[in-house]
């Protein structure tokens, strides 16, 4: 028990920023525990490392493809204290010095952005909230009026998963607005901005409004963009509106259309991507489950829980454990017991380390 208890220090030392690595020893144990490659979890992070200050736009850009390659495969809370050191250590004393000019505070605004969604995915939704108006800020200071529109994004898709639905509709408006008036073209942007407001619709219940933003925003993803991407926004592409369709119509009970739009998410979303296939399956058996259909959502469940054993992410774990309480009324069909069994153990195995 000593043992464990120091582990489970260490990791949330680790991942709350306080030690930049853990040491060797639990470093390998948390690994053996988890059964990953330490040289995905560890040498992959150190590579991006604190000890050389990028000096130009090609490093930062290098460094953020790097950890958002890593942040899909092992989640957020094993790299959340990485970006930390990252913008303390390398990006802020460009902010003051000024060598950058405007390149320092898109970076510092694309790298506060990515650790908002990290603090997200282990449950720390209020830490998460400050990175992204502390990102809008430094967006606003940059020529990039495509990231600032994206950081809308994400606030609007906070502002979803708290509860908060028309902020959500506004803060997406914010970011179309954003665009349209700076007249600037980013089709994936625009309809990322388009399918959280109709997300948040969903939420309210207004189903026509819903409906007319998800067909504007498919529309929009069909664009070809008259300007070039911001290498700095995340792509937002079919797969991913269609995830967000699937959600909507999940809310809205049209539990057809919702089915139809998980199944085509998980089509065309790579198996590498962990985190977000989880999502897609764990919506899928949502809707299974209200049409009673508990084989198939028992099934998804189990594969869901199975290939995310390694995954850092608080979310997936509380949906994990919302789908146990939906799954507890069929308890007596064997196929259910067993998939509760799995979701049990599962739990007790993630839990402690978001204690």
């Amino acid at each position: 028990m000593p043992e464990h208890a120091d582990l489970v220090r260490s990791i949330r030392r680790w991942e709350s920023g306080k030690v930049a690595l853990m040491s060797e020893r639990y470093r390998l144990l948390y690994c053996a525990v988890f059964q990953m490659d330490e040289s995905v979890l560890f040498a992959e992070t150190t590579e991006i490392g604190l000890s050389h200050p990028p000096t130009d736009t090609d490093s930062d850009l290098g460094k953020m493809t790097s950890l958002r390659e890593a942040d899909r495969r092992i989640g957020g809370g094993h790299l959340y204290a990485t970006v930390i050191g990252y913008l303390e250590h390398d990006i802020a004393p460009r902010l003051f010095s000024g060598a950058d000019g405007p390149q320092a505070f898109i970076a510092a605004a694309a790298f506060t952005e990515m650790a908002g969604w990290m603090a997200h995915d282990v449950g720390k939704d209020n830490v998460a909230d400050r990175h992204f108006h502390r990102a809008l800020d430094f967006a606003g200071l940059s020529s990039d009026r495509q990231l600032q529109a994206h950081i809308m994004g994400s606030m609007s898709h906070l502002a979803l998963r708290t509860g908060h639905s028309r902020d959500a509709i506004g803060l997406a408006q914010r970011g179309v607005d954003t665009l349209v008036k700076t007249g600037t073209s980013a089709p994936a942007t625009h309809a990322r901005l388009l399918a959280m407001a109709a997300c948040g619709s969903a939420e309210t219940g207004s189903v026509s409004e819903c409906s007319r933003l998800l067909i504007r925003a498919e529309d929009a993803l069909g664009h070809r963009p008259q300007n070039p991407p911001s290498a700095w926004t995340a792509p937002y592409d079919e797969a991913t509106l269609a995830l967000d369709t699937a959600r909507s119509m999940l809310q809205l009970r049209k539990l057809i259309e919702a089915q139809h739009h998980a199944r085509r998410f998980l089509t065309l979303r790579a198996a590498d991507r962990t985190r977000s296939r989880a999502f897609g399956q764990l919506v899928l058996a949502r809707t299974l489950l209200k049409q009673d259909q508990l084989d198939e959502a028992c099934a998804l469940i189990t594969s869901a829980a199975a290939d995310t054993r390694s995954l850092s992410s608080l979310i997936v774990t509380q949906q994990l454990a919302d789908l146990r309480e939906h799954l507890e009324a069929h308890r007596e069909q064997r196929n259910v017991a067993e998939c509760l069994e799995v979701l049990e153990h599962a739990y007790r195995e993630r839990c402690w380390m978001y204690q």
